[in-house]
């Protein structure tokens, strides 16, 4: 597939979807009928950075302030020595991607979480660096394996 900024190699099947943009290329890739992956390149791309999990004692509910609804919540009995990191949905790694350091993001669980990359450093545009990102959601395991091996298929045209 041939982005203009950027080639990536897929699978026939896969196809382009043209989105717009207000600061940025942004695009999208329909893998198939329900997993699609999100591209952003420009000053602002998100870096797929997970969020800290947000973990309560028990003991804490029956006098907090917090919402009832606790779906979000990791509820554990003692907070004291809990590991943070037991808690995330993904996993991050590190590699290189057509010379450029690229932070790759995947599943802890499979089909639960972020499967993606992120490259912090393309090329000075303007008064700013352009970053990029490429990534989908909740994936269907077999198709996040695809998109980890397309991933690294990545060339990016010189600005």
């Amino acid at each position: 597939m041939d982005f203009g900024a950027f080639t990536i190699e897929t699978p026939n099947s896969w196809k382009q979807i043209k989105a717009k943009g207000i600061d940025s290329y942004v695009g999208r890739i329909a893998i198939d009928s329900t997993d699609t992956l999100d591209f952003d390149l420009g000053w602002y791309s998100n870096t797929l950075t997970e969020g800290e999990p947000f973990v309560v004692e028990r003991s804490m509910l029956q006098y907090s302030q917090l919402p009832a609804d606790t779906s979000e919540m990791i509820i554990v009995e003692k907070l004291k020595g809990i590991d943070l990191d037991r808690y995330k949905k993904q996993n991050v790694s590190w590699d290189t991607i057509d010379g450029r350091k690229a932070k790759l993001v995947y599943p802890r669980r499979s089909g639960t979480g972020t499967t993606g990359v992120y490259i912090d450093s393309l090329w000075v545009s303007g008064a700013d660096v352009d970053r990029f990102n490429l990534y989908g959601e909740n994936l269907k395991p077999k198709n996040e394996k695809k998109v980890l091996q397309a991933i690294r298929t990545l060339k990016f045209r010189s600005k």
